[in-house]
């Protein structure tokens, strides 16, 4: 063995005792009394500041008020990760890692106005969104399981937004009070119009559970950041669990995290208020490579066939004002989205539920797609992209049909944004 072999094979092993080091570390911190107190506050701070900070889009990588067709430039190699802020990671407890290139993005947004989000989001300074203030129900004796309500607040931590949106970031105004209805046909209406509201037989995740859901939610940051925010949006159950068992930086996924991720799996959604089909029944499900394409400029898959060529044809009709917003999701990727807007929902899972489908249940799994404007921002999640002219275009050509319309049956908001394909 020369000189050279046995310097490259020590540096080799040295880098994996480290790495091992560093997990056992982690381990070892988060045993002691010190991290039920103090350190899983700080994974809850951290938690809020990835779910804006890390490179996600899922709805998209959408170029400010620059379309993105005329950008034609190569993706930039993402920077290698070192045992540097690996390290950094471990003691700062935060999963934020190096992300991927961004582009330059627009002033930033006043601190009323703060996308909690972990995909690269836009600044629109012309958009106008309160965060959701739930109010108190009235008269109606809360659920056992609502003294959720009184867990601290997820801190929000100001700094100027990133490029690109995500639908779990979408808020509205919602009412101080609401005399809740009592037909059930009302009440169905009064939620799909109030969805950001807590209403007084919503379910809420207890605070056992949402230090596990954050704890899980940093963990996906993790993998995300390591993976890049395209293949996350397609990266199986599996998979992920691989990436946490052989990075020292993102951290195997835990009994504790896999049976509540299960439970959230295979649970009966509709007690939460949730009325839609469950589309994947299998927690192994797997996208194969061969049936998607990567459409240029979105970050984001579609099927390929029916999906694509439906595509192509609503923004060959529309225009090039159209944008992909959000394609194929896979388990992974539909887990991070709800367990982000519970996040945002403070605990309530019947809330989160009216904006983004539990997972298993998104036709993004299948075959929908998501649109917008380009330039729209969040506003492309919103009912203000019903507004739009081509929103307007895409009811005119007759052929378009919208999954979760104003009068839908299944307990979800109006997302005018949302095309059903399959």
């Amino acid at each position: 063995m020369n000189r050279r072999q046995f310097l490259y094979q020590a540096l080799s092993v040295s880098s994996v005792a480290l790495g091992a080091g560093y997990a056992t570390l982690d381990m070892v911190r988060r045993a002691t009394p010190q991290w039920t107190e103090t350190q899983a506050e700080k994974a809850r701070k951290a938690a809020a500041q990835a779910l804006r900070g890390s490179p996600e889009a899922d709805e998209g990588l959408v170029y400010g008020r620059v379309d993105p067709r005329e950008l034609q430039k190569p993706e930039e190699p993402r920077p290698k990760l070192d045992t540097r802020e690996a390290d950094a990671a471990v003691r700062e407890a935060s999963p934020r890692l190096p992300a991927e290139p961004e582009v330059e993005a627009e002033p930033a947004i006043s601190p009323e106005v703060t996308p909690e989000t972990d995909a690269p989001a836009i600044a629109e300074s012309d958009l106008s969104v309160a965060e959701a203030t739930p109010g108190k129900p009235v008269e109606v004796e809360a659920p056992e399981s609502a003294t959720a309500r009184e867990m601290p607040r997820v801190e929000v931590i100001s700094e100027p937004p990133l490029a690109g949106v995500q639908e779990s970031d979408a808020v509205v105004d919602v009412p101080e009070h609401l005399a809740e209805a009592e037909d059930d046909e009302e009440k169905m209406r009064q939620r799909i119009e109030h969805f950001d509201y807590d209403f007084s037989d919503d379910i809420f995740i207890s605070e056992t559970e949402y230090t596990t859901l954050v704890s899980i939610l940093e963990r996906l940051n993790r993998v995300e950041a390591y993976v890049g925010h395209g293949n996350f949006n397609v990266l199986s159950f599996e998979e992920m669990l691989r990436y946490g068992r052989f990075q020292a930086r993102i951290g195997a996924f835990t009994p504790v995290e896999l049976e509540y991720m299960e439970k959230l799996f295979y649970d009966d959604v509709r007690r939460l208020g949730f009325f839609g089909e469950r589309v994947i029944d299998d927690l192994q499900h797997r996208i194969a490579a061969k049936d998607i394409s990567k459409i240029p400029y979105s970050g984001h898959f579609l099927f390929r066939g029916f999906a694509e060529d439906f595509y192509n044809k609503v923004t060959g009709e529309v225009g090039d004002t159209l944008i992909l917003t959000s394609g194929v999701r896979g388990i992974v990727k539909q887990y991070h989205l709800f367990m982000a807007r519970v996040v945002r929902a403070e605990g309530n899972l019947s809330r989160a539920s009216r904006s983004l489908a539990p997972p298993g249940h998104s036709y993004h799994a299948l075959g929908d797609f998501d649109v917008g404007v380009v330039g729209g921002g969040l506003s492309n999640f919103t009912a203000e992209f019903a507004e739009t002219d081509e929103y307007k275009k895409l009811l005119d050509l007759g052929f378009v049909d919208i999954r979760y319309t104003e009068d839908n049956r299944f307990g979800v908001r109006f997302e005018p944004w949302h095309i059903r394909v399959v």
